[in-house]
């Protein structure tokens, strides 16, 4: 007996299994475009705003950073250990506000280790200036 359907589902059983890969092939496609092109905004520069905050001008204790990560307070090179045991010499408690002056070309990777050597000697507020221009430091 000759059975003539089955040859024509097993045929048509196999392209139906192919519409769904071609379909997620088209949604990974799709996906890869828009990622990629939000990783090529995400890396570009981005440079620092010019601050005019009248908000620096309560007293907190001023302190420089150089692009090299050089800290400087009253014309010296410090660290933030240093710094503290020089205010404690001279009979002053360490501030709990600290105003941080760095270049504007300073890399995070320098100023977020600073920042917390200045948390463990217990400054609770930073406000971090940056500089465009370094000879203004």
């Amino acid at each position: 007996m000759f059975n003539l359907g089955s040859e024509h589902d097993a045929k048509k059983q196999s392209d139906d299994n192919m519409l769904p890969v071609i379909n997620m092939t088209f949604l990974l496609l799709l996906f890869f475009i828009v990622v990629g092109n939000f990783s090529e905004t995400y890396m570009k520069d981005v440079s620092p705003p010019e601050s005019s905050s009248e908000m620096l001008t309560q007293k907190a204790e001023e302190l420089s950073l150089s692009a090299d990560g050089k800290l400087w307070w009253r014309g010296e090179t410090t660290t933030p250990s240093n710094w503290a045991n020089q205010l404690q010499a001279e009979g002053l408690p360490v501030p709990v506000r600290v105003s941080l002056r760095a270049d504007g070309q300073t890399p995070a990777s320098v100023i977020i280790p600073l920042i917390d050597e200045l948390r463990l000697l217990k400054v609770t507020r930073v406000a971090l200036v940056t500089v465009t221009n370094p000879g203004s430091l």
